[in-house]
């Protein structure tokens, strides 16, 4: 639902605002297996239970990989990625990184910082490439998520690697990048994956920084400027851009390295099961299934330096997260929650709703069981289960979008 905004200038065809949830018309032939979304990207990827890759959306830098630059308001298969099976994707505000099962990690469009991690000097503004190439990281990567103008990447053992802009330290390499050329302030940029060896711990009564010996990550998630990443022992652990207190330390002082989320720690059931960025802030799940959020994040108009929970979902099963730029999804239970704000019908409630600061259901999907959903800029994404005679009957009553 929603739209994807086209770029400044551009003169594509007029699409309608999706106000309530509809069925993808250019998917109804293929098995969607994961739905990826961003809060910096207004373009979306699809992978199908055979591997395909789908995309849609805005490519005005060639961040679908399709050799062009044109925009697709309609799920489109990359033919780039035939045969590769791919098992993961990311999307930032103008790039796109691809994993594959055999053939490594990809990346395609805007590379003006760096950020597509494929080595080389093709950098600077207007380098951008349509055509994916590979990213300089002889690993096999299994998770990959992309922010404004850097991406990062988890191989397959755990280990954390950046690329892209360092300015306000969230390639958490504890280095910003600031260099001085006459009288003007750069930051440098990391071309090819650097790998982030150091993830630390600080205790605020003390302030004492301990580091955390043999971290391994599972999964990692990116906003506009800032990070964060999940450990195999469930520990959450923050770094970049602070404003707001959207790391979540009390603090709204920028991390130059990860720096672990306090607040998430104790018994299993206090430590986090899911957790993703925003543009602004951050949301997390523990095990009690119990969601939390920090920074800045359209609930109630809260800006909050660590984190709160979610009091009107306190007692909801929280299943999965979609953090976007101005608005929000949640899957609990058997409802899709939405909240923030909302011009292109992305809240799912109809053209009545452009803005709701508390959660609410979408009621023309209440009752199925969201898989997965995932929020961008002006649009969001719900992948249903239809495994029983109830979910198919109240899929049966969405209508079907053939743009």
């Amino acid at each position: 639902m929603g739209r994807e905004k086209s770029r400044v200038n551009a003169k594509p065809r007029k699409v309608e605002p999706a106000w309530i949830p509809q069925i993808m018309g250019a998917l109804s032939d293929v098995r969607v297996t994961d739905v990826i979304a961003g809060p910096c990207a207004a373009h979306s990827f699809f992978i199908t239970d055979k591997g395909q890759l789908f995309g849609i959306g805005r490519n005005e830098q060639g961040q679908l990989g399709l050799g062009n630059t044109e925009r697709q308001d309609a799920a489109v298969e990359i033919p780039f990625f035939k045969g590769k099976n791919v098992i993961g994707a990311a999307v930032g505000r103008g790039h796109s990184v691809v994993l594959t099962e055999e053939e490594g990690a990809f990346a395609m469009g805007d590379n003006e910082m760096g950020q597509l991690g494929i080595g080389g000097s093709n950098v600077g503004k207007g380098s951008s490439i349509s055509t994916p190439k590979a990213v300089d990281l002889q690993q096999q990567v299994k998770h990959a998520t992309c922010g404004w103008d850097f991406s990062l990447f988890v191989t397959a053992k755990g280990f954390l690697y950046s690329a892209g802009s360092s300015e306000s330290g969230q390639l958490g390499i504890n280095d910003n990048g600031e260099y001085i050329e006459g009288r003007k302030l750069f930051h440098s940029t990391h071309v090819s994956p650097t790998r982030v060896h150091s993830f630390f711990t600080k205790e605020p009564r003390r302030k004492e920084v301990t580091r955390v010996a043999d971290v391994r990550i599972r999964h990692v998630s990116a906003g506009q400027h800032h990070c964060l990443a999940v450990s195999e022992a469930d520990e959450l652990y923050t770094w970049g851009f602070n404003g707001h207190g959207r790391l979540g330390h009390r603090t709204t002082e920028n991390e130059l390295i990860p720096m672990r989320v306090l607040h998430f720690r104790g018994d299993k059931n206090s430590l986090v099961k899911i957790a993703k960025c925003s543009y602004g802030g951050c949301f997390a799940v523990n095990h009690l299934g119990n969601l939390f959020c920090w920074g800045q994040n359209q609930i109630n108009r809260l800006e909050c330096p660590y984190p709160i929970p979610v009091d009107d979902l306190y007692g909801w099963n929280v299943r999965d997260i979609g953090p976007g730029k101005n608005h929000h999804v949640v899957a609990a239970d058997f409802s899709s929650i939405s909240f923030g704000k909302a011009t292109n019908g992305e809240l799912g409630m109809g053209p009545s709703v452009k803005s709701s600061s508390r959660p609410d259901k979408m009621l023309r999907v209440d009752g199925l069981k969201i898989l997965q959903c995932a929020a961008g800029t002006a649009h969001t994404i719900l992948l249903a289960a239809d495994d029983d005679d109830k979910a198919k009957d109240l899929l049966k009553k969405l209508e079907v979008n053939d743009d």
